[in-house]
């Protein structure tokens, strides 16, 4: 059961993303920026263009780790300590980018080189990312619960 609510925690930001297609009160989310540009060729001058770009394929990997959380099992295939881990270090990463991309900016080509620019903070992006890890809390193991004495 714990399994199956991170799998559901990891593959509902991907969905939830599309709410930031639009523009809509919540903000563009992690990846809103990708979308919304007026003008394509401008915007591969942007830092928020490929920081959406990264949070996209984190989006689509987190999305391909939950749904295996889900198939796993029916296979009859375990899921192991590892793949627990893989998942947990996938959010760490996405947590991780996403504190740096809000707080110092990542290194990003622009028209005059490399730029180091802030993404704003808005309230789906929280969400997402609140999502994201919460399902990589749930995937932690059982703190000894269970172990041979």
């Amino acid at each position: 059961m714990r399994l199956r609510l991170a799998a559901f925690l990891l593959i509902l930001p991907f969905f939830l993303q599309l709410l930031g297609f639009g523009k809509t009160p919540l903000g563009g989310g992690l990846c809103g920026e990708l979308f919304l540009v007026q003008n394509p060729a401008l915007a591969f001058q942007t830092p928020g263009f490929w920081y959406a770009l990264l949070f996209m394929v984190l989006l689509a990997l987190e999305l391909g780790y939950g749904l295996s959380l889900l198939l796993l099992p029916l296979l009859e295939v375990p899921v192991g300590p590892g793949w627990r881990r893989l998942g947990r270090y996938l959010v760490g990463v996405m947590g991780g980018l996403f504190l740096l991309t809000r707080t110092t900016g990542l290194p990003a080509p622009g028209p005059g080189g490399w730029v180091l620019e802030r993404a704003p903070v808005d309230l789906l992006s929280l969400v997402l990312v609140g999502f994201s890890l919460a399902g990589g809390f749930l995937l932690r193991e059982n703190g000894g619960h269970g172990a041979a004495s």
